[in-house]
């Protein structure tokens, strides 16, 4: 709606009144001055000096009425855009994989970002030998950037599991493809980075991980204890990984039937609370007490929780990725 409008809305709204109380004040003061001892000089600035007033009057009450007209709508954009820092899920809807449960594995992952485009991803696929690649990454920031930098990694991934590699060759690989890029293209910032964990998984439960990312956590059915299984290998990027130290890059385990891997971003550890206090160690809390049964319903259960934790706000994209070994 531009001024012209809100000015015809303020007529139709106000009505005729104001109008002939206007009038009646603009010829009131002619009559009154008319009669006056007043000399004429002072006739004339005693009545610009009620025109002026009159003015003012109209000038506030015009005011007054766009307040009232443009603050609800901006608290309509507000709540928009308090809505997306509640979570956002539309990356997962059109982009990441549907879930996955054949007979040898049930994959299942959920994520909200903190924007409609945001940093967290995951993939899940089979190669061409019938070997399962898991993978689940967050590219620093929020936003168009971070998405397009999840998407680079996402692709290649899709592209280079076909090849016959190991996950640390998969992230060398696509690292190799990051720094071409960066020298063919001076815009693209050579601080963009990712942690992101690549795991790969044949039909018999020999898993091999590599890549730098927040420890996973492996469920084991036998015992029904958790494991915290640390990361190690590297980053995606082009300058963080010259400073690390002892990087062997890759570590093998097998999984037995029933055995659930949960691979979580940094996010669901980081949402604080009205107390400034993070979510954290609740989480180990949660996978040690909440029934295994259902992959879908512990992604349920656990977002429920975190977003009772923040008060229904989250600060930071949040994701969790789930396989359970048949």
């Amino acid at each position: 709606m531009n001024l012209s409008d809100y000015i015809k809305s303020y007529f139709q709204k106000v009505g005729w009144i104001p109008p002939v109380i206007n009038l009646v004040c603009i010829i009131s003061p002619i009559v009154f001055l008319k009669n006056s001892s007043f000399s004429e000089k002072e006739k004339i600035l005693l009545y610009l000096s009620i025109i002026a007033f009159i003015y003012l009057v109209n000038y506030v009450s015009f005011i007054l009425f766009l307040t009232k007209k443009i603050l609800p709508e901006e608290e309509i954009r507000s709540k928009m855009r308090k809505r997306y820092r509640k979570g956002d899920d539309r990356m997962q809807s059109y982009l990441f994989p549907l879930p996955l449960n054949d007979e040898n594995y049930e994959i299942y992952g959920r994520t909200l970002t903190y924007n409609p485009i945001g940093g967290d991803f995951y993939n899940f696929l089979t190669d061409l030998q019938g070997n399962y690649w898991i993978g689940i990454g967050d590219s620093v920031g929020h936003g168009y950037l971070a998405g397009i930098f999840s998407m680079m990694i996402f692709q290649n991934m899709s592209l280079l599991v076909k090849q016959d590699l190991s996950p640390y060759e998969v992230i060398e690989q696509i690292n190799k493809d990051l720094l071409k890029r960066t020298e063919q293209n001076p815009k693209i910032s050579s601080n963009l980075y990712a942690t992101f964990l690549l795991i790969k998984i044949d039909k018999d439960g020999n898993l091999e991980h590599s890549g730098l990312h927040p420890s996973f956590v492996i469920h084991q059915k036998k015992t029904g204890k958790n494991k915290i299984i640390e990361t190690d290998g590297k980053f995606i990027s082009i300058t963080m990984n010259s400073t690390l130290k002892n990087v062997r890059g890759k570590s093998k385990f097998q999984l037995e039937s029933g055995d659930i891997v949960f691979c979580f971003t940094d996010g669901l550890y980081e949402q604080k609370n009205n107390g400034n206090l993070y979510f954290g160690e609740s989480l180990f809390q949660f996978l040690n007490e909440i029934p295994k049964n259902d992959l879908s319903k512990i992604a349920d259960a656990l977002f429920t929780e975190i977003l009772k934790h923040t008060g229904g706000k989250i600060q930071d994209d949040m994701t969790i990725l789930m396989i359970r070994k048949k």
